[in-house]
């Protein structure tokens, strides 16, 4: 997975700014010579390369695939990973357009994060702003005559993903993403990564996203 180069950016943008506030103590207070300047300069380089790499360090620890559940029958089942931030009329048509012969679907809403969550506290916010993404889904699809269940995920898709799979036995596989410009940063080449975590077949569909006054409205 990669880090979209925004969030890339501010993770390097404040490692440089730290860098900036050390070096001008360095030269105020101690004055090295140049082999010192050198051999910050190096630690400089070591540290901004760790600071590109650790997102993506990060999220490879955070996905292991489980075993999926045993298929107890030929029925088909359909396992929808949809982003928070999707159109969930548009997803529930697309669904119930395409995939109409299906005895059940699970949709699962993983939680969205910025790259920097870890610096802010708005874990529940995200975390209802999924739940009420994935209520009002579940709800459409009921109303198209499918038979649909749904929870909320992790912070991580290909997580959220082999975590269900574990336990519905789904035939068919379908991530639902935003256009690529609105696309959650963690869902970078989803689709080849999925594919390389379950011989479910997997496919992937673009949805729009949801009106910007709705999604605003549910992270009030």
């Amino acid at each position: 997975m990669s880090a979209s180069p925004k969030s890339l950016a501010l993770i390097l943008a404040s490692i440089g700014v730290g860098l900036a506030a050390y070096a001008l103590v360095i030269a105020v207070a101690i004055q090295p010579p140049a082999l010192g300047w050198l051999g910050f300069a190096i630690m400089s380089i070591v540290l901004l390369g760790l600071g590109a790499l650790a997102p993506i360090a990060f999220e490879l620890t955070r996905v292991s695939a489980q075993r999926p559940a045993a298929l107890l029958d030929h029925d088909h089942r359909l396992l929808v990973i949809a982003d928070s931030a999707c159109d969930e009329k548009a997803l529930s048509k697309k669904i119930s357009a395409r995939f109409y012969g299906v005895v059940a679907v699970h949709l699962v809403v993983p939680v969205r994060v910025s790259p920097l969550h870890f610096l802010t506290d708005d874990e529940s916010k995200e975390s209802q702003e999924a739940h009420l993404s994935m209520l009002t889904a579940v709800g459409l699809l009921q109303r198209h005559g499918l038979s649909a269940t749904g929870s909320v995920g992790s912070d991580k898709p290909l997580e959220s993903m082999t975590d269900a799979l574990g336990s519905f036995p789904a035939t068919y596989v379908l991530l639902a993403i935003p256009p690529e410009e609105e696309a959650y940063w963690l869902e970078r080449d989803l689709l080849a990564k999925a594919r390389a975590l379950t011989s479910v077949p997997v496919a992937q569909v673009v949805i729009s996203s949801a009106p910007p006054a709705l999604l605003s409205a549910r992270r009030s």
